[in-house]
């Protein structure tokens, strides 16, 4: 019996023997070397059904400006594919534009930023060193290589760097597929084929003809514009043959203070002889955007100079009660100087997301952004989620038809449709594409954005370029210069133009200016420029 107990044991022991051998062969070598055949080999990735644990998604705060033109959605199409993609959770937080401003500076002020944020590059280049904002050149050299391929490809985006470094991600554009955009003039034609007028070539002739369609219309008001004199001096001035306030003038190669020169009293002039003969909308300083589109949808007022866009959605409405309404590109219009000349906005915004130099998750933001600049991201960001809201073919980017039906039938089609997805300049998105607007919008837009591009190439249209990089001393001086000049100016523009200050007064306007520091703002800006070669 004794003998027979042995032999078990020693059975046992033996299979208990063998089954750790075999445990050691299938988890490939007891000693973790890999197998000789295998050598230098990397070692595969454990499949997904292998159990290894995914990271958590991280959550950040988005914050920027909720258009009314194009409401913010939480959740959207858009986000989603961020999120699958890139594995970070995107908490959108929209503030109404009209409060933007004034919120995100008393966020910058009391060092209390989202973990992102949008802002315009003034902010970007006032606030840059004041220790608020993340200095993403301490990463993107690993983390961004799509981001680096965008700054090899556009050489303006080294305008950006702050000190030599970026503070933040720049919003650009896919110039392949770029509509050519400008605060540019247009016109009603019915109104001007209804009373035998010819499209006027210059703003002699325009005031002429918005004489003659306030005779016709006493209860309108020709010209309309939104959010004052000031936003729209950028422009109008320009195509005055001056600027506003300091701008790169092509033809001097230098900046100058427009306000200075002797043709900014054209313009003034100008402006103020169509208000006082009711030719200019008397509500032109307070016009919301959503009052200046109601003059023009509505057969208030025939005539802007702003973003030509618009003009399609003026047109649907306008044709459902008259179908011959139409707005339509006025040419380039000769000033009273004899300028020629107009201008155009670049396709990229240049306006950035910064990033909390408080976030937990830099790395993750950084990647996350990176994503975005690849064309799959930029895909997601314009398009909304692949197979379902676009497919491409060839190449080719192709709008879902039943997307495109679900929304063309709304008061501004594109707007309402990037709303729904979220994509696009105004929703959360680096790199633009005007596909989804030359797609779902009338074929009358396309046709003026090739006639803005007709004239640029013959170089009465112009292209606003990026203002030079400026020095932290540089930086320190214009935030200081720049408010005392910006309070005289917006203290006064609308006063010329309403008549309670002559333009007489023009030189003692301009000694203000001067003495707040209008000189010394050109000279910081052409020192900088000349650092640049130029």
């Amino acid at each position: 019996m004794m003998v027979l107990k042995t032999s078990k044991t020693r059975y046992a022991l033996l299979l208990l023997l063998l089954l750790s051998l075999v445990t050691a062969a299938c988890s490939g070598s007891g000693n973790g070397t890999a197998p000789a055949d295998n050598a230098g080999k990397p070692e595969a990735a454990a499949p997904e059904t292998s159990g290894a644990a995914t990271p958590d998604p991280v959550e950040i705060t988005v914050m920027r400006g909720d258009a009314p033109i194009q409401p913010l959605v939480k959740d959207s199409p858009a986000q989603k594919e961020i999120m699958s993609h890139t594995n970070v959770i995107i908490n959108l937080e929209g503030v109404p534009n009209s409060d933007y401003d004034a919120k995100s500076n008393t966020l910058i002020a009391t060092n209390n930023v989202p973990d992102v944020m949008h802002i315009k590059r003034a902010d970007l280049i006032t606030h840059a060193n004041s220790g608020v904002f993340l200095n993403l050149s301490d990463y993107i050299e690993t983390y961004a290589p799509n981001f680096l391929k965008w700054v090899e490809q556009e050489p303006e985006l080294d305008k950006l760097r702050i000190d030599g470094d970026f503070y933040g991600f720049p919003i650009v554009a896919n110039k392949e597929h770029a509509a050519f955009v400008g605060g540019l003039p247009m016109i009603r034609t019915d109104i001007l084929q209804e009373l035998n007028l010819a499209m006027p070539t210059s703003f002699d002739e325009l005031y002429e003809v918005l004489k003659a369609m306030k005779a016709a219309y006493p209860d309108s008001y020709p010209w309309t514009m939104r959010n004052g004199a000031e936003a729209n001096l950028k422009t109008l001035a320009f195509a005055f043959g001056n600027g506003y306030p300091t701008y790169y003038d092509p033809e001097d190669s230098q900046y100058v203070f427009g306000p200075m020169k002797d043709s900014f009293a054209d313009v003034l002039t100008y402006l103020n002889k169509l208000y006082k003969e009711g030719l200019l909308d008397p509500n032109f300083a307070t016009n919301t955007a959503q009052q200046w589109q109601q003059n023009l949808s509505s057969g208030k007022s025939f005539f802007f100079f702003d973003n030509y866009t618009f003009a399609t959605n003026f047109n649907l409405s306008l044709q459902e009660i008259d179908k011959t309404a139409q707005f339509d590109m006025v040419p380039v219009l000769t000033a009273p100087s004899g300028a020629k000349r107009h201008y155009m906005d670049s396709p990229n915004s240049y306006n950035s997301y910064v990033v909390s130099s408080k976030t937990e998750h830099p790395e993750e933001i950084v990647k996350m952004f990176d994503w975005m600049y690849s064309e799959e991201g930029m895909e997601a960001t314009n398009f909304g989620t692949p197979g379902v809201h676009f497919t491409k073919e060839n190449g080719k980017i192709v709008i879902s038809p039943d997307l495109l039906a679900e929304f063309s039938g709304k008061s501004d089609p594109y707007r309402a449709m990037q709303s729904y997805t979220g994509t696009g300049l105004l929703a959360f998105a680096v790199v633009t594409d005007d596909t989804p607007m030359l797609t779902i919008s009338p074929p009358k837009l396309t046709d003026w954005s090739d006639m803005v591009k007709a004239q640029v190439s013959e170089g009465s249209i112009v292209e606003k370029v990026l203002d030079p990089p400026f020095t932290e001393a540089e930086r320190e001086q214009l935030k200081q210069l720049n408010s005392s000049v910006n309070t005289i100016l917006t203290q006064n523009i609308d006063k010329f133009i309403f008549g309670a200050r002559p333009v007489s007064e023009l030189d003692a306007f301009r000694n203000e200016l001067n003495k707040a520091g209008a000189a010394e703002i050109v000279a910081i800006y052409n020192a900088a420029l000349a650092r640049m070669g130029s």
